[in-house]
């Protein structure tokens, strides 16, 4: 196996001990957690430097790649949600986002098209595909769950802390979920294709 993708599935061994530290009631060991958090997002962009580094891009490495992308953010958003930071809707959002998108990929991934590649449209390409929102996108995600984590650590000293963050935290949790959603919808319009009777 190669080396970018042994470091993908080290992000999955990492996001286990990271939220299992969410449960220990110390705000040191919480703090730790947060910094392996931050690694996990280094490791998102390392794996795919190494890659491209040793052109050890595969295909295999970009279904790895995103299959530990949406692990990681459906787990976190499921944790935070059993954390009451945050509501029910986020994580239902994100799965059934989940499974449409990367149902659709499959197919097209069959007719020899990558996940990228089989934008076609020029918004499609730009919200989806381009590395600008690609990385506006892991960014959002990253300062959210950063927040997200920091809170739950300081309401063990400042018990106040999740209200005076609770509005910051819901703007950050709105603003990744439309990133979801708009980065969502151009993968189902240019997906049609794949669905229909036309030969590819």
């Amino acid at each position: 196996m190669s080396l970018a993708n042994l470091i993908t599935l080290a992000r999955l061994p990492l996001l286990l001990v990271l939220v299992a530290l969410l449960f220990v009631p110390s705000f040191e060991v919480q703090l730790t957690g947060l910094a392996l958090l931050i690694v996990l997002f280094l490791l998102d962009w390392f794996d795919g430097y190494v890659a491209r580094a040793r052109q050890e891009v595969t295909e295999m490495g970009a279904v790895l790649d995103v299959a530990l992308d949406r692990a990681v953010e459906n787990i976190l958003w499921l944790t935070f949600m059993y954390l009451a930071l945050v509501p029910l809707w986020v994580p239902i959002v994100f799965l059934i986002r989940s499974f449409v998108v990367d149902g659709i990929r499959g197919v097209a991934l069959a007719r020899g098209q990558s996940g990228f590649g089989m934008m076609h449209s020029p918004v499609g390409r730009f919200l989806v595909a381009s590395r600008f929102m690609r990385a506006f996108y892991g960014l959002a995600k990253a300062v959210v769950f950063g927040l997200l984590y920091l809170t739950h650590a300081l309401a063990l000293k400042y018990p106040g802390a999740p209200l005076a963050l609770h509005s910051l935290n819901q703007a950050l949790i709105f603003l990744s979920v439309g990133l979801c959603v708009v980065r969502g919808i151009p993968v189902l319009l240019d997906g049609r294709i794949y669905f229909g009777t036309q030969k590819i």
